[in-house]
């Protein structure tokens, strides 16, 4: 009976060390699964991590992204050259676009005696143009900004700490969404602005136009509007992060709003956001002008 007690006393806690040690583990596996690697946290004052926020920058000192780091310098490099790529076309575009605003300065201004639909047009094709201009600026410099950013920065040296994105663009989408975002739209869009007033030039009737120019203007702008709507569609179908184009101009929007629409109020917000309403009021007041105010010559 001594024997048969001992021998049951080792096999009891034979089977608690087991069931514990299983309990534990799949515990800590649980644990692990739920909680994100320590790369994702900052410490508090008194040593405690805490999670970082999405839309939260990493500050130190003042100096913001200063403790960002990439899995590899070598994605970062190849995004570099990504960004810088995309530099040169919109350089071409809106050089293209200042010519046609300076060639069109006078004979696209509205006139007195025109109708209200080739006025409004006439407004619509200025507006595009210096539109699109304005967009692949913001195309260039972001994307050289971008580019000084990637190329600022280290790698990870634990691979635990490590995000696991492998392709450039999958490094700007996780690290630097809104500037890829905004590279990606201020290029398309500006394209296509360019295009759009290019197919109104072509659609609006000049003085003593003959039926034949007339009927192959007409022809020119319908393929030029159709081949718009063809480009967003061959965009669509090569998303690789997003679903369509009008999904990123919301992502885009929501993360300009989070970043440069905050309290406390940055410095430069003071600018640019009465600035935005005042430009606002201007172009209400440019498309609503009526003609009887042309009268007026203003130096």
């Amino acid at each position: 009976f001594p024997s048969f007690m001992l021998f049951l006393t080792k096999y009891n806690s034979k089977i608690f060390h087991n069931r514990s040690t299983t309990k534990h583990s799949s515990e800590r596996q649980l644990f692990s699964q739920q909680t994100p690697p320590l790369s994702t946290f900052h410490k508090n004052n008194d040593g405690f991590p805490k999670k970082a926020l999405l839309m939260q920058p990493l500050v130190s000192r003042g100096i913001q992204l200063s403790n960002l780091l990439y899995d590899s310098t070598e994605t970062a490099i190849n995004a570099w050259g990504w960004t810088s790529n995309l530099g040169a076309p919109s350089a071409l575009v809106g050089g293209a676009v200042l010519v046609s605003l300076s060639e069109t300065r006078d004979t696209m201004a509205p006139k007195q005696n025109e109708k209200d639909w080739i006025r409004t047009l006439k407004l619509i094709y200025r507006f595009l143009l210096l539109s699109s201009f304005a967009l692949e600026v913001v195309c260039i410099f972001i994307s050289t900004i971008t580019g000084s950013v990637l190329l600022g920065h280290g790698a990870r040296t634990s691979a635990k700490s490590m995000i696991g994105y492998t392709t450039p663009l999958g490094l700007l989408n996780h690290h630097h969404e809104f500037e890829y975002l905004t590279i990606q739209i201020s290029f398309l869009q500006g394209l296509i602005h360019w295009l759009v007033a290019v197919a109104i030039d072509l659609l609006i009737p000049q003085n003593n136009e003959k039926t034949s120019s007339r009927r192959m203007n007409l022809f020119l702008s319908s393929s030029l509007l159709t081949l718009i709507s063809w480009i967003l569609a061959f965009y669509n179908n090569n998303l690789t992060f997003y679903t369509d184009y009008f999904q990123m101009l919301g992502r885009c929007t929501s993360l300009f709003l989070k970043r440069y629409v905050t309290w406390p109020i940055r410095p430069m917000s003071l600018f640019y956001i009465p600035g935005f309403f005042v430009s606002l009021v201007l172009g209400w007041r440019a498309f609503n002008c009526p003609p009887d105010l042309d009268l007026v010559v203003h130096d």
